[in-house]
């Protein structure tokens, strides 16, 4: 049998990332919380800010921790809100995975058309990151909501708003990393703890 997470011998058998997943959860989670409590009166619904700092987090847990476990990172904190959300649970389930899926979805494409890896001691980098996934992430909401739940649409702008509330928390999170990157290990501890091995070809 080839190895898996599920074999002893597996080299993803260290609980590190898993135990980072489940505190970059929190971290969103709580994040999400202080954000409408600082800013409640920048609120234009309970999706939209006009300052929304986990629409960094999002980029953070992926840029840090790849793609897989930083999506994982950020579904299981967006999951702990649901017991402070109104919206349904298909709903909640839907806005979540958008949320999570549209940081690595970002990404994704901007490796892509860069041709590159992105860097987080450049400003342009990531300027240009935060940029593009506002864009995406409030498109792709707004097209969730359109067809699931219509009463999330409740302002002709609030697309806009969107995108500006999700620039500014992008922007002021992500200089912030950019800063750590620059001045600190830490990023680079977290990115070699998260770096997920090359599981063996052979079988045993």
């Amino acid at each position: 049998m080839k190895n898996s997470i599920f074999d002893p011998s597996s080299p993803y058998k260290d609980p590190t990332i898993l135990i980072l997943v489940i505190l970059t959860g929190c971290l969103y989670c709580a994040t999400h919380l202080a954000n409408n409590w600082l800013f409640s009166g920048l609120e234009v619904t309970g999706h939209i800010s006009f300052i929304y700092l986990p629409s960094f987090l999002r980029l953070a847990n992926v840029l840090v921790l790849g793609l897989l476990w930083g999506t994982l990172g950020s579904a299981f904190g967006g999951a702990l809100l649901f017991f402070w959300m109104n919206d349904s649970l298909w709903l909640s389930i839907a806005n979540t995975t958008i949320s999570a899926g549209s940081a690595a979805l970002a990404v994704m494409l901007m490796r892509f058309m860069q041709k590159r890896a992105l860097s987080l001691t450049r400003l342009d980098d990531v300027l240009q990151l935060a940029l593009f996934y506002a864009l995406l992430n409030a498109l792709t909401h707004h097209l969730l909501w359109s067809m699931l739940d219509t009463s999330q649409l409740v302002d002709p702008n609030q697309l806009m708003y969107m995108v500006i509330g999700d620039i500014n928390g992008a922007v002021i999170g992500a200089l912030g990393l950019r800063w750590l990157a620059r001045r600190t290990q830490l990023i680079q501890y977290l990115r070699e703890k998260a770096r997920e091995p090359v599981p063996p070809t052979t079988e045993t």
